[in-house]
């Protein structure tokens, strides 16, 4: 980005109920879609964004954390801030889904549905989804989420049927549960915890994922909440150990760090 029509083109709106941080956040992103900002071209530092604008860099860092979150631009470590190539949907450092992991580490992804409908909670269902008193009915979702046609995973997904009345009747094999939920649903999703325990698949596991019974794997469960703080969804797989890595980076401070920690999973297929 030249910085002379930065300079010329933005000031922030002090009279604004929008955070300085939303204004500069949307700015960036009429620049990119207008494509004044292309695809691989470098974004302007954090330090020459604080200078230039006269505010502090937990100002410029939240806005420039949006726009990596929203897959609109991309940090390399030593080098800086890029805008995303266009390929490029969203980063996966929280909310992945299946769909969007397996396409970005070039498999073609597929679902075979082994069951649904709407059930009644069982005690470890209910808790987990922590469903409104009265609420006791939830969706299930069993599928086995497969890469170039090889198993990965073995995954069953919960969602409270109170927000999401009719979905029964959606065929999921083509069809992403996330977009459905966003899209149809107005459900705005927004932070999940994840917890990855090392485990011997069982038989019946095995069967599905094309391993030998007590193979080493991963059992990932998974808790998703929308921005109101309500659980969406509970999710329960098992992969197999040989298939997926799953990468970390860490850091000293993570709040102080330029770059948010993330969790990438690879595929071996």
């Amino acid at each position: 980005m030249d910085i002379n029509y930065f300079k010329e083109t933005f000031q922030f709106q002090t009279g604004s109920n929008k955070p300085l941080y939303e204004q500069l956040t949307s700015y960036i992103k009429i620049q990119i879609q207008a494509g004044v900002l292309k695809p691989g071209e470098q974004m302007l530092t954090e330090q020459q964004l604080c200078e230039i604008l006269n505010v502090s860099r937990n100002t410029v860092r939240q806005s420039l954390n949006r726009l990596v979150d929203d897959g609109l631009l991309v940090r390399y470590r030593g080098k800086g801030s890029f805008i995303a190539d266009e390929k490029i949907k969203r980063q996966i450092n929280y909310l992945y889904n299946f769909t969007e992991n397996m396409l970005s580490l070039g498999a073609t992804p597929s679902s075979v549905i082994l069951s649904y409908g709407v059930e009644d909670a069982d005690a470890k269902i209910k808790k987990n989804l922590e469903l409104p008193q009265g609420q006791t009915k939830v969706f299930a979702l069993v599928r086995l989420r497969c890469a170039n046609g090889v198993p990965i995973l073995y995954e069953r997904t919960y969602i409270p049927y109170y927000l999401c009345p009719g979905i029964e009747h959606i065929n999921f094999e083509t069809t992403s549960l996330y977009h459905i939920l966003d899209e149809r649903y107005k459900l705005n999703l927004y932070h999940a915890t994840e917890t990855i325990e090392a485990v011997l698949i069982n038989q019946t596991e095995a069967k599905l994922l094309e391993c030998k019974s007590k193979s080493a794997g991963y059992e990932i469960n998974r808790i998703s909440h929308l921005d109101s703080g309500f659980i969406f969804e509970f999710t329960t797989s098992i992969t197999r150990a040989d298939k997926c890595v799953f990468q970390m980076e860490l850091y000293k401070n993570p709040s102080d760090s330029k770059f948010p920690v993330n969790i990438e999973r690879q595929v071996h297929l």
